[in-house]
C-alpha cells in the first residue's frame, strides 16, 4: 500500500486526549447487534446530500445518545471475501483497541448485517470513499486534528486482507471524525466541575446507516459541524489566522494623539481649550463653525460619552486623563501572534461544539468573558445588555437551562458559600467586639446588655431573618464560634436594599445561579465586571422582563409594571425559555471583526492542553463544602475587583486592622453580600 497521509495508526507526538465516549453503549462482553436489517445500499438523492437531522427547537439540553436497541446477534449474511476479512479484522483486539468507545462493536453489527462492502467496488475504492477521505483530510479547517482520522489509500491489486483492512479504517475513521465534529474529543465536566456542558453526540448506529445511505458523503461530514453563524464566523477566522499575516491599515483619526500627562488637566463640556481641536479630529466630530472649533459643544460631549460607555470608562462626558490615554491606546500598533490566535480561535470552535445543535426559537445567550447577555428572537436580537459576572474566585458556571420564573421583589437566601465566607466572620467578630462588655463595638453604637453575641445587630445590618428548620432563632443567643452556620437560614426581605434588586430571573440548574437585578447600579459603569459569586446581575432588568413576559404571555409593558408594587410576586413561564450560559473569548463582531476578551478562569489554557492530550482537572472553589475555608475566610467585606484590588489582594503583607467602628457599619449597610 501507498500511503496519502500517514499510518494507518499513526503514532501521535503526544498521547491523544480522553474522549467521551457514547457512554450508552454496553457490549456485554459481545457482539452487541445494533443493525437489525442489511443496510439499503442506495436512497433518493434528495435525501441522500441532507446534512444530520438537527434536534427540536425547543430542545436546549443534550440528550444522552440513543441506546441500541439489544438483540440476538443474527447470523452474519452470507458475503463476498472482503466482507468476511472485514468482520475479522474488527474483531481482533489489538484493531479494535484503537477505536472509540463502541465504534468498533457498531461496525462488527453494521457489515454483519451487509454482503459488499460499503466503500470498495472491484478491489478499488469507490468515488464516495474518495470523497469522503479528501473531507477527513479537510478536518484541519474545522479546527479538529486531520492526523486523527488518517487512512491508508489501496494500491492497485490489493489482497483481500490490505481492501478489508482499508474498509474497516476507513469506517472508525468516520466515526471518530464523528465523535470529534459533535464535541467528542473532551468531555467538559472532566477538565473542571464548573464547564457543566454535555456535548450533543451523534449515535454512531445512525451515524453509518446515514452515510450509507448518501451519495454525498463529503457533504454529509461536513453537515455534523455545528450549524451556528459564529462557528462558521470563526472558522473563517481561523483560515485567515493560519494564513499570510497581512498588515491592516489604521484608520487615521486612530493616530491623533492627545496630550498626556499629570499636568493635563480635566476638560469639561462647555470650555475652550486647543485640544478640543485634536478631539474633534480623533472622534471625527466636525465644528459647527471654524470658530467653535475648540468649543467643547453638546455634540462633542455625547461623542464622548459613547466613547466612554463603550469602553468602560465613568460616563461623565468630560475629556479626563483616562479618557485620553484610551483614546490614544486605541492607535497603538497591535503585536501579531498567530500561535495564540489560532489556539484561541481552537478552543472557543471547540465550546461551540458544546452546545445543543438548536440554541431554541427565542433564547437568551450570556457570555461571561464578554460581560453581555443577548436576547434572541429567530435570527434577531432583540436585546443586548451588560451583565456582571463571577469573579475568579466564585466563577459563573458554562451550562445550559430552561428558564422557567421571573419573580418580582424577590427575597434574598443568604447561600452556604457566603455564609461560611463572608458573614461567619463578621458574626465572630461581632462576638469578639461584644465581649469587651460596655466598650464592645455594638453596645457602644446601639447601647445595650453584654452578654449577647452581637448576632442580632448584624443581621439588623444586613436586614436579615434567621432561621433554623423553619422556626426563627435569636442570633444574640447562638455561638457562632461552635456551630455549622451553613445549618441556619438568613433571608433578607424584598426592599431597596436587596442585593437582588426587583426582579429575578431563574433557570433551575445544579449550581443554584441565575440573573438578578442589583441594587448597585454603579458597578456597570466599570469595563471589568466580573464582581459577582457566580451569579449573572444585569443591566437592564425591567426591559428582560417586559420582553421575556411579552413573548410568554403577550403582556404590555405597562402590564409588566404593576407587578413591582406589592410583595414578592413569582410568575411561571408557560414556554420555558433556553438560557445558556457560555464562555467564549473570541467572537466575530457585526462589521467582520474578530473580538477577543480576557480568559477570565483560564479556561482556554485548559482546553487547548485537553486537546493536545495533557488534560488537568481544575475544581472550581466552593467554600460551602470546604471545612477549610471557615478558618481562611476573610474578615474583609468583598471589594469590587479592579486590577489594584487584584494586584493587593496578592500581598502577603497582612496590616493591622485600623477600621473605626464606622468604617464596620458602613461595611455591613453596603449591600456588598450580593450574588
Amino acid at each position: 500500500m501507498t500511503l496519502s497521509m500517514s499510518a494507518a495508526a499513526p503514532v501521535m507526538a503526544n498521547p491523544a486526549p480522553a474522549e467521551n465516549p457514547d457512554a450508552s453503549r454496553d457490549t456485554n462482553k459481545g457482539v452487541t447487534t445494533y443493525f437489525g436489517e442489511p443496510a439499503k445500499d442506495a436512497a433518493p438523492a434528495a435525501e441522500a446530500a441532507k446534512a444530520p437531522a438537527a434536534a427540536p427547537a425547543s430542545a436546549v439540553t443534550t440528550p444522552a445518545p440513543a441506546a441500541p436497541v439489544a438483540a440476538v446477534p443474527p447470523s452474519p449474511a452470507a458475503g463476498n471475501g472482503v466482507v468476511d476479512a472485514v468482520r475479522a479484522k474488527l474483531s481482533e483486539k489489538a484493531f479494535a483497541a484503537k477505536a472509540v468507545g463502541p465504534h468498533a462493536d457498531v461496525l462488527k453489527s453494521f457489515y454483519a448485517a451487509r454482503t459488499e462492502p460499503l466503500w470498495l467496488k472491484d478491489g478499488a475504492l469507490t468515488a464516495n470513499a474518495v470523497a469522503a477521505i479528501a473531507e477527513l483530510k479537510k478536518a484541519d479547517s474545522y479546527g479538529l486534528d486531520a492526523s486523527q482520522f488518517a487512512v491508508a489509500e489501496l494500491a492497485a491489486g490489493a489482497s483481500v486482507e490490505a481492501q478489508a483492512e482499508a474498509e474497516a479504517n476507513l469506517g472508525l475513521a468516520i466515526l471518530k471524525y464523528a465523535h470529534h465534529a459533535r464535541g467528542g474529543r473532551i468531555d467538559p465536566l472532566s477538565l473542571s466541575n464548573i464547564l457543566d456542558m454535555k456535548p450533543p453526540l451523534k449515535d454512531p448506529v445512525a451515524v453509518m446507516t446515514e452515510i450509507a445511505a448518501s451519495s454525498a458523503p463529503d457533504a454529509y461530514l461536513r453537515g455534523l459541524h455545528p450549524k451556528h453563524s459564529q462557528f462558521a464566523l470563526l472558522r473563517a477566522a481561523l483560515e485567515k489566522a493560519r494564513g499570510p499575516q497581512v498588515e491592516e491599515k489604521i484608520d487615521e483619526a486612530l493616530l491623533v494623539k492627545l496630550p498626556e500627562g499629570k499636568q493635563i488637566k480635566t476638560i469639561k463640556p462647555g470650555e475652550t481649550h486647543d485640544d478640543i481641536a485634536l478631539l474633534r479630529k480623533r472622534l471625527k466630530v466636525e465644528a459647527q463653525s471654524a470658530s467653535n472649533e475648540k468649543l467643547y459643544d453638546a455634540i462633542l460631549e455625547t461623542a464622548v460619552k459613547g466613547y466612554q460607555e463603550a469602553n468602560g470608562i465613568k460616563a461623565n462626558g468630560q475629556l479626563t486623563a483616562k479618557t485620553r490615554q484610551g483614546l490614544n491606546k486605541e492607535g497603538e500598533p497591535k503585536k501579531a501572534d498567530p500561535k495564540r490566535d489560532v489556539d484561541r480561535i481552537i478552543a472557543n470552535m471547540e465550546r461551540w461544539r458544546w452546545l445543543p445543535e438548536e440554541l431554541g426559537p427565542f433564547y437568551v445567550i450570556n457570555n461571561v468573558p464578554e460581560f453581555v447577555s443577548r436576547t434572541v428572537k429567530g435570527d434577531q436580537e432583540i436585546l443586548k445588555q451588560k451583565i456582571i459576572v463571577g469573579q475568579p474566585s466564585w466563577p459563573t458556571p458554562v451550562l445550559t437551562s430552561n428558564m422557567q420564573f421571573v419573580i418580582f421583589n424577590p427575597e434574598w437566601g443568604v447561600p452556604d458559600g457566603i455564609k461560611v465566607k463572608e458573614l461567619l466572620p463578621r458574626l465572630k467578630k461581632a462576638a469578639a467586639q461584644s465581649s469587651g462588655g460596655a466598650g464592645g463595638f455594638f453596645d457602644q453604637l446601639f447601647g445595650g446588655g453584654t452578654t449577647n453575641s452581637g448576632g442580632s445587630r448584624v443581621m439588623a445590618a444586613y436586614k436579615l431573618n434567621p432561621t433554623i428548620n423553619g422556626k426563627p432563632v435569636n442570633a444574640d443567643q447562638i455561638d457562632w464560634n461552635k456551630v455549622d452556620i451553613r445549618q441556619f437560614s438568613f433571608v433578607q426581605p424584598a426592599g431597596a436594599e436587596n442585593p437582588l434588586g426587583v426582579v429575578k430571573f431563574r433557570f433551575p440548574n445544579r449550581h443554584d445561579v441565575y440573573m438578578h437585578d442589583t441594587s448597585q447600579r454603579s458597578l456597570f459603569n466599570q469595563s471589568y465586571r466580573a464582581l459577582s459569586h457566580g451569579c449573572m446581575r444585569v443591566d437592564q432588568p425591567r426591559k428582560f422582563a417586559e420582553i421575556l413576559l411579552a413573548e410568554d404571555k403577550g403582556w404590555s409593558a405597562e402590564k409588566v409594571s404593576t407587578l413591582y408594587a406589592g410583595s414578592t410576586n413569582d410568575i411561571s413561564l408557560s414556554k420555558p425559555v433556553p438560557v445558556h450560559v457560555t464562555y467564549f473569548t473570541a467572537r466575530v463582531n457585526e462589521d467582520g471583526k474578530l473580538q477577543t476578551f480576557a480568559d477570565l478562569y483560564g479556561h482556554d489554557e485548559r482546553v487547548n492542553s485537553a486537546l493536545q492530550g495533557r488534560a488537568v482537572k481544575y475544581y472550581a472553589p466552593d467554600p460551602s463544602k470546604d471545612d477549610a475555608t471557615i478558618s481562611d475566610a476573610s474578615d474583609a467585606a468583598p471589594q469590587a475587583a479592579t486590577k489594584k484590588h487584584q494586584q493587593t489582594a496578592g500581598n502577603k503583607k497582612v496590616k493591622k486592622n485600623t477600621e473605626t467602628a464606622g468604617d464596620i457599619l458602613s461595611d455591613a449597610l453596603s449591600g456588598l453580600l450580593a450574588n
